[in-house]
């Protein structure tokens, strides 16, 4: 940061490593809340912190924290975020908040462990699924010579429907993880055809294999060895767009699901919830409790339980933190039969949730839902952008007065320096003529203006993020109500009111300042083949680095099915 916005402010407290690392082995709620951008937690960070990047904090934090009760623990990169974010989070009526004394860089000189990559909990929890169960799977050679020799075999995507899109096996069926037992029937009609459960490398082909033969279901079952990425080591060539996906479920499948749900709840012992039960806990304003619907978009949006938020199973289990950032809350799956709750609860609680399953008849809806539908409503087939899960951001009320796009193109043709807060991606599909990419735990050039008497004229995609930005800037400011203003709407309404928008070459900002970014291996979904071979081997050195953390997963009650 360009100027101490902590100036004045009461002290935070403070946590040590070795403190924070106790704490985490006691029982109780609590918030790890990493605050560094995405580029910078991906390069390092506690295996239990949650991102939620300074740069949306306000944004993110009621929705993976819900209770302002709740204790928090704030953890940096350096530059002091963690103490600012902690101002910001106080101010929005958080009562506990800590942060750990000298970030991630003090917690690895203590000896503890830090992580690389994104969804790690998640992508640790795949590897503990082949070694624990055993999981079977078929190499890529294998299967090209079953595919060749036209033998019975159904290859089945587990991914979201945009990242089958971008690519895939040839000839495999997109239905993501979750709708993989409910849809089963309708998918593979006979018991006698192989079916292999193929992802983009190694997680949720290996809980989607599982996932069926823990299911119960009478085919043989395996996981494409490395996925996608096996599959081009190997030599192959994959498959674009949407040739082939899962369609409305029939009657016959969701009842044979419905059946297979009540087996699993029961093997498993997963606690029902009833909904007066479910809306009595999130009255309680002394425990969390996440509500999580795991359908499909369309069928969450022909009718949900009040309170509920959208997580689809597969994608819940894939990037848990993308949902759930209160360690020790209590979890509560919303399904209309069962049989997705029942699949993501188990794994969910091997994980270390507490978990609970609403079966709710209500909410089933009429949804005509398919594959095609959700590729509809997403971003199209960039690879990259495919496999981003976005977190949901909470309602939001503008804390600085905005002004409308017309008055804002005034402004900038009278000297206003226009400064863009979007993703660094984002402002180099598009930003207004001139204006810079800045960043709000980087804010030293736009400060630099302000200090030099230059007004600004912040944006972003739809204004929120900008309005963060504009909290910080105001008090960096010597004339806040003059110099600092908002555009209303973003982005977008600049579009919609027809003024112009303009992309830029990649190289114009360097790697070095795009902290939003995560350059690791970044570029494996783009053909590099020392990528994929340094991401399959991350993924595989999971288990042994989450041991010497010292955090395992637990054996579900029924670990002896298979």
């Amino acid at each position: 940061m360009p100027v101490d916005l902590l100036a004045g402010s009461p002290p935070v407290p403070t946590l040590t490593p070795r403190a924070l690392a106790a704490r985490l082995r006691e029982p109780g709620e609590l918030a790890l809340l990493d605050v560094g951008e995405e580029g910078q937690f991906g390069l390092g960070h506690l295996l239990r912190a949650v991102n939620v990047p300074y740069s949306l904090l306000e944004l993110q934090t009621p929705v993976l924290v819900p209770r302002r009760g709740c204790p928090v623990v704030l953890v940096d990169h350096g530059g002091g975020i963690a103490a600012l974010a902690a101002r910001r989070l106080r101010a929005r009526g958080y009562a506990d908040v800590a942060v750990l004394e000298g970030g991630t860089e003090a917690w690895a000189h203590a000896g503890y462990e830090l992580f690389q990559g994104v969804y790690v909990p998640s992508k640790a929890f795949g590897e503990w699924v082949e070694h624990a169960f055993g999981t079977p799977s078929i190499t890529a050679p294998e299967l090209q010579r079953l595919l060749q020799d036209k033998a019975d075999v159904c290859v089945l995507d587990p991914r979201t429907v945009a990242e089958h899109a971008a690519r895939h096996v040839p000839g495999a069926i997109s239905c993501p993880s979750a709708e993989l037992a409910y849809r089963f029937e309708d998918l593979v009609p006979s018991p006698a055809t192989l079916v292999v459960v193929a992802c983009g490398g190694r997680t949720r082909g290996i809980v989607g294999a599982q996932s069926l033969i823990s299911a119960g279901v009478p085919n043989r079952v395996v996981a494409l060895a490395d996925g996608n990425h096996g599959w081009q080591l190997a030599g192959f060539s994959l498959e674009e767009g949407l040739q082939r996906g899962y369609a409305q479920a029939t009657p016959q499948a969701r009842q044979a699901a419905a059946d297979r749900a009540q087996r699993m709840i029961g093997a498993c012992g997963l606690p029902m919830a009833d909904l007066n039960t479910v809306r009595r806990w999130l009255a309680d304003e002394t425990r969390t409790t996440f509500v999580l619907d795991v359908r499909t978009a369309e069928e969450f949006c022909a009718g949900h339980v009040p309170g509920a938020r959208h997580a689809p199973g597969g994608q819940l289990l894939q990037a848990t933190d993308k949902w759930l950032g209160t360690l020790g809350a209590r979890v509560v799956l919303a399904d209309s039969n069962g049989v997705r709750a029942a699949v993501t609860g188990r794994w969910l609680r091997c994980m270390g949730w507490e978990v609970h399953v609403l079966v709710h008849g209500d909410i089933a809806g009429d949804a005509a839902d398919t594959a095609r539908q959700a590729l509809d409503r997403t971003r199209g087939a960039n690879a990259d952008e495919a496999a981003r899960v976005v977190a949901e951001l909470a309602a939001w009320e503008p804390p600085v007065a905005q002004i409308e796009p017309d008055e804002a193109a005034r402004a900038i043709a009278a000297g206003a320096a226009a400064v863009s807060f979007d993703r660094s991606a984002d402002y180099l599909a598009g930003h207004p003529p001139g204006a810079l990419w800045a960043n709000r735990a980087r804010l030293d050039e736009p400060v630099r203006l302000l200090r030099a008497g230059r007004e600004l004229v912040l944006f972003s995609e739809d204004g929120r993020a900008a309005d963060l930005a504009a909290i910080d800037l105001r008090e960096a400011a010597p004339r806040p109500d003059e110099q600092v203003k908002v555009v209303r709407g973003g982005l977008k309404a600049w579009r919609q009111a027809g003024y112009e928008v303009q992309a830029a070459r990649p190289d114009c900002l360097p790697a070095s300042e795009r902290i939003d970014v995560l350059y690791w291996m970044h570029d494996r979904r783009a053909g590099n083949k020392d990528a994929m071979r340094g991401y399959l081997d991350w993924e595989r050195g999971l288990l042994a680095q989450m041991a010497r953390d010292g955090f395992a997963f637990a054996a579900p009650q029924d670990a002896g099915s298979n």
